[in-house]
């Protein structure tokens, strides 16, 4: 008997980007989260105190 599947609030992240995505874009989109932020939001912060 086949195992039944889970329900969306039951996946893990990875899980839901498998199922969601194709490969090519989950590496993308992995590859952008481990990228630091740009500097640019420092020059905002340096404003708002000065």
């Amino acid at each position: 008997m086949p195992r039944k599947k889970k329900r969306a609030d039951e996946l893990t992240t990875e899980e839901a980007m498998k199922k969601m995505f194709p490969k090519k874009v989950r590496e993308e989109a992995k590859k952008a989260a481990e990228k630091p932020r740009s500097p640019a939001h420092l020059s905002i912060d340096k404003k708002d105190k000065g």
